[in-house]
């Protein structure tokens, strides 16, 4: 949309748009002219002009839309029962290590006890 154009929709002048475009406060821009810059701006920028309602959806939007909201309803149940399905085999993996830690205890015990002659005497003899 031209910058005259957009300055009337706006309500403001020109040059202030321009100063919005340059800060990035507004998408436009400038294409180069022979005598001088010819300032735009995206006309999605804009507000809609004063009395303009936007036209209904059509019924394919709508069905299109009402069959997103199903998929990601759908999905959404996937991804709280994927999340539970983490949650327990977090704490399977828990008990899983709980038992491996009991059964190294028993191990090193086991290991002690035979690497611990029955006389302490027999520690002071060389083999």
């Amino acid at each position: 949309m031209s910058l005259s154009k957009a300055a009337k929709r706006l309500d403001k002048d020109p040059r202030t748009i321009i100063r919005a475009i340059k800060a990035g406060e507004i998408r436009g821009g400038a294409m180069p002219r022979p005598e001088r810059l010819r300032w735009y701006v995206y006309a999605d920028e804009l507000p809609p002009p004063p009395g303009a309602a936007p036209p209904p959806p059509s019924s394919t939007e709508v069905d299109d839309l009402r069959a997103q909201v199903v998929s990601l309803t759908e999905a959404n149940r996937l991804l709280v029962a994927a999340q539970q399905d983490l949650l327990d085999a977090d704490r399977s993996t828990s008990e899983a290590a709980d038992k491996y830690r009991a059964v190294a205890r028993n191990y090193l015990d086991a290991l002690a006890q035979f690497m611990t002659p029955g006389n302490l005497g027999a520690l002071a003899d060389p083999l």
